[in-house]
């Protein structure tokens, strides 16, 4: 109910700036036809709510309670941006019965409800932050460590640490009696598990796990009765020859639009990365689906022939190879640009997991035999590894991403994901280099 009360406060607010700017203007006498423009608002409007929502669903403004003060308002600032965009392009595809709503409007209000969405949900970040209780967590696995980092650093105000386990203590369950939450790492065995587990249910305990690869299949998984015994059904993770047609015709039409709207930028860089020294171009062997070996292409950004020396190597933050103008380019993601051209010739998807190269796939393979799974569907210019995560995120935890994506496929989460790359695209730490040069993941 509280949420179905905060959306409804949002569309009022959108709503209410909007006729506010009209009362503005045409008090002022700035509108040329009053009615003739209100008139196209009121076409409008039903998709103006719709959008909304769409747009707070894909950038996560309903859930702000674990995001940052910053967050919150780049998160109000994006929604607000692609809001005036979408506007506008509705009234272009309904000229004939909207093109009358003023732009005016549009950028006057747009301005009132950034600040009112920001003003209301800050307020409620704060409140909502100033009342939480920490919750007391015990971690069980032999990566407790890394998750106790990880927690530590991101998520003190919410979680406190009061120990950990890496491997079976006759001790442990008297501990969870004063936790609030039971988190459990994916290398925690079946009898670990079968302790713990039905002792955290017994006593209301939350529990938040890290699924091992086989559990990422259940996605996907059916009810299918044999008799009268419930069992599931695990389907090969591959998309159907239906959803592979429609999926390669909305990314030759989708494709083929944003490599016209890129070109301007992609001539710019073209000319700069020139001006640099070297070729404006780089290519590189990736892996698609079913192992097919591509070439794909890129904006250059390091010195010409990096590897030359080194070697297979990722970039690593602040890395020298990298050049001054390629620093900016792969800021944000510019880079990636040609790869369009990959997709229009069906090398690679608009959204799946990103294409690895041969060498890297061939050490990930050795040590997590699961990673050949990847290979099921095209290699993707987004994917939810990368909305998710970050370019330094393990290997592991990509392949996690990758995996929920492939058991879990629909052509809407496809567009929520190419919605939420834009978010990404201006956020430092989803494109910050490894810590060292060991290789964690593609370029």
């Amino acid at each position: 109910m509280r949420r179905i009360l905060f959306i409804l406060f949002d569309i009022a607010i959108i709503y209410g700036s909007i006729l506010f700017s009209f009362y503005l203007l045409g008090q002022n006498e700035m509108l040329e036809d009053f009615q003739k423009n209100f008139e196209a608002f009121k076409i409008v409007y039903p998709f103006i709510g719709i959008l909304y929502l769409v747009l707070m669903y894909t950038y996560g403004l309903y859930n702000i309670s674990r995001k940052t003060f910053q967050d919150v308002i780049y998160t109000v600032f994006l929604i607000s941006t692609s809001l005036v965009i979408g506007i506008m392009g509705i009234c272009f595809f309904m000229r004939d019965l909207a093109l009358a709503f003023p732009r005016s409007v549009i950028f006057i209000s747009s301005a009132l409800y950034f600040f009112l969405l920001t003003l209301k949900n800050l307020g409620y970040w704060y409140i909502s932050n100033r009342l939480r209780t920490v919750k007391k967590i015990v971690i069980f696995g032999a990566d407790s460590q890394k998750l106790k980092n990880i927690i530590t650093k991101n998520y003190s105000l919410f979680y406190e640490v009061i120990d950990q386990y890496s491997e079976y203590d006759a001790a442990m369950l008297s501990k969870i009696e004063f936790a609030d939450e039971i988190f459990i790492c994916s290398d925690v065995h079946s009898e670990m598990r079968e302790a713990i587990l039905p002792f955290c249910i017994k006593n209301n305990k939350e529990i938040c796990f890290i699924p091992q690869y086989f559990d990422l299949s259940i996605i996907s998984s059916s009810l299918f009765k044999t008799g009268d015994i419930p069992t599931f059904r695990i389907t090969n993770m591959e998309l159907s020859p239906e959803e592979r047609m429609v999926k390669r015709f909305i990314d030759l039409a989708l494709g083929i639009i944003a490599a016209i709207l890129s070109l301007p930028v992609g001539f710019v860089l073209l000319i700069l990365i020139k001006l640099d020294g070297g070729p404006a171009f780089y290519l590189q062997e990736r892996l698609t689906r079913g192992g097919k070996i591509f070439n794909i292409y890129k904006f250059r950004t390091m010195i010409p022939d990096a590897e030359k020396m080194s070697g297979p190597v990722l970039a690593e933050d602040k890395d020298p190879r990298i050049t001054s103008v390629g620093r900016f380019i792969r800021a944000l993601r510019l880079d990636e640009i040609p790869q369009l051209i990959n997709v229009i010739k069906g090398d690679m998807s608009l959204v799946g997991p990103r294409p690895e190269r041969p060498f890297f796939t061939e050490q990930f393979e050795k040590e997590i035999p699961e990673y050949r799974f990847r290979l099921k569907v095209k290699a993707g210019l987004t994917g939810l590894a990368q909305v998710e995560g970050k370019y330094n995120t393990s290997v592991e935890d990509k392949l996690r991403y990758d995996l929920i994506y492939i058991n879990n496929y629909s052509f809407l989460r496809d567009f929520v994901i190419m919605l939420q790359t834009i978010k990404i695209l201006f956020l430092r730490e989803s494109t910050e280099g490894i810590v060292s040069n060991t290789p964690i993941g593609n370029e």
